[in-house]
């Protein structure tokens, strides 16, 4: 019988290839009686030993991060692990009667060809949106920790496409913390405020507490109150990164003078302090472009196998006017950086939690006034489209297109954007009018928190076929964008869904989205089904597209 509980964790997660050593990093809150702990994992028949860093002592518990280096290896490797805590290993309860107190996960063979899996917005944006949905909340973790069990059960494999997952990313939003604002919430009483007194409003020690618990308590229970996700953060090791929700709706967006205020800063210094804990598991992560104790940004550059991987911070400094901030340098030297030791028939991912290409905001009043409808401002204002973005898009874009162009005589480059955000499932890509740059678009979202309802699908589809205008980079570099039909003719799929991604033997890279159905009266319209529960069948499909 374990002694010890493990609160929020394990949490495992990839920190890229080094010295010929792919390092993951293993982290756990334990309760405050806890004096020290040991990482025991098996490799190869070998059984090794690491004991854990005390890296924060919190007001409910201590965070503690450990590393593992495997070498990279002509072999495919499972690693098994335990967490010991007084020589007796630590557990969660899965049910009341089932802890668990192993986990294992899979490390890809050297040069090996890899299977990525990708998610985003893992919860609601309001109590509303989550009654309205009447299938299981955690659904589609589920599905993923059930295929992953699967495939590491029946390895080894003879397709990429039958691997277990050897990176989970997760692009945002990761938590939702907008009930801050709610009823017997820490701000409720700040929310009532004319607007002039928010600006004003002082923040006591009280609430700064209460501030810092609300951030605390809603990782816990977001990530703590679905089994299947416990299993999946425990067992696919994860890259993530924040987006607008894991602060607060529309962070970055709204009016400097707002986000500048006592409160907003008291919101961002927790959701900041448990991001910096949770999701990137401390400062020493070693993908991160600025590793100190107190980075400005938080973008990330790691090689992994075929993929070279930059992930965006898009939140930390973003305004209405600059989204990157002085992250812009440190992502201009990631690129830099991989291109120097880039390998032939390596993938480049871009991490970014809203999309480049997506939904055309068309500039007639009319479908302005549509959207307005259903998309507060800071929503549309955190598009790269967006009129004080777009100098900015371009920019990136460029930099992309010359990454690509500086490797393609020697080894063909594809590169894809990763994004998450907008609650629906797209693609698209932006080409090179008179030269032979592609960049894809991929979008997923989100794994938990629901599409939107029928009426603003009706207007995302009015807004979309609305042809995308070209974009100028300047220089005789004109890009035209597209978004891509799937075999029904849909450019969006509106559906809770993630998507897994992998280079087939055809040597096009696959991207299936795997994604719930839900069969009720007025398909589409969750607000109506979920009142007429009688008859509702869910069920779950995979939609692939080679690029």
């Amino acid at each position: 019988m374990s002694l010890h509980n493990i609160v929020l964790g394990p949490l495992l997660g990839l920190e890229g290839e080094h010295e010929k050593a792919t390092i993951y990093s293993v982290c756990f809150l334990s309760e405050n009686d806890v004096s020290a702990a040991t990482l025991a994992y098996r490799i190869a028949k070998q059984s090794l030993r690491s004991e854990f860093t005390l890296i924060s002592s919190l007001e409910r518990g201590k965070f503690w991060r450990a590393e593992i280096a495997i070498p990279v290896t002509q072999l495919d490797q499972v690693c098994d692990y335990q967490i010991l805590i007084d020589a007796q290993p630590a557990s969660y309860a899965q049910t009341r009667n089932n802890l668990v107190t192993d986990w294992s996960f899979f490390c890809p063979a050297a040069k090996q060809q890899v299977q990525l899996a990708f998610a985003s917005c893992n919860g609601f944006s309001s109590d509303k949106v989550r009654t309205q949905h009447p299938a299981p909340i955690d659904y589609l973790w589920q599905r993923m920790q059930q295929q992953q069990a699967a495939h590491m059960a029946a390895m080894p494999y003879t397709e990429v496409v039958n691997a277990p997952y050897a990176a989970l990313i997760m692009g945002g939003d990761q938590i939702y913390a907008d009930a801050i604002f709610n009823e017997k919430q820490p701000l409720y009483a700040w929310s009532q405020k004319p607007l002039k007194d928010q600006l004003t409003a002082p923040v006591s020690d009280t609430l700064r507490q209460r501030i810092d618990t609300f951030y605390f308590d809603t990782y816990i229970r977001s990530w703590t109150q679905s089994s299947a996700l416990r299993y999946c953060l425990a067992s696919i090791p994860s890259v993530m990164m924040w987006d607008d929700h894991d602060i607060i709706d529309g962070w970055g967006s709204q009016p400097y003078r707002l986000e500048t205020s006592p409160t907003y800063q008291a919101m961002f210094d927790s959701a900041k302090k448990y991001f910096t804990l949770f999701q990137l598991r401390g400062t020493n992560n070693r993908a991160l472009q600025q590793r100190n104790t107190a980075p400005t940004h938080f973008g990330m550059t790691l090689r992994f196998r075929d993929y070279g991987l930059l992930v965006m911070d898009n939140r930390s400094q973003r305004t209405l006017h600059n989204i990157m901030g002085s992250g812009k340098q440190d992502f201009i030297q990631g690129l830099a950086d991989l291109q120097a030791d880039w390998q032939a028939g390596q993938k480049l991912l871009i991490l970014s939690g809203v999309p480049f290409l997506y939904r055309h905001f068309s500039e007639s009043d009319r479908n302005i006034r549509l959207s307005i409808q259903f998309d507060a401002y800071d929503d549309m204002a955190d598009h790269w489209r967006f009129s004080t973005h777009y100098d900015e898009m371009c920019s990136i874009l460029q930099r992309l297109l010359q990454f690509q162009a500086a490797l393609q005589a020697n080894t063909p480059t594809k590169v894809f954007i990763i994004s998450g955000d907008v609650h629906v499932a797209a693609s698209g890509s932006y080409r090179e009018q008179s030269g032979t740059g592609n960049i894809v678009q991929l979008i997923s979202s989100g794994i938990v928190h629901p599409p939107p309802l029928s009426m603003e699908q009706s207007v995302i589809r009015l807004a979309s076929s609305v042809t995308q205008p070209d974009i100028d980079l300047g220089g005789g570099c004109v890009l035209s964008a597209t978004l891509r039909k799937d075999g029904a003719g849909n450019r969006f799929l509106f559906h809770r869904n993630y998507a897994c991604m992998h280079e087939g033997s055809d040597h096009k890279v696959w991207v299936n989205w795997h994604y719930e159905t839900i069969d009720f009266p007025h398909a589409n319209d969750l607000a109506v089904g979920a009142q007429k529960l009688l008859g509702l069948t869910l069920g779950y499909q995979v939609l692939g597209l080679p690029y």
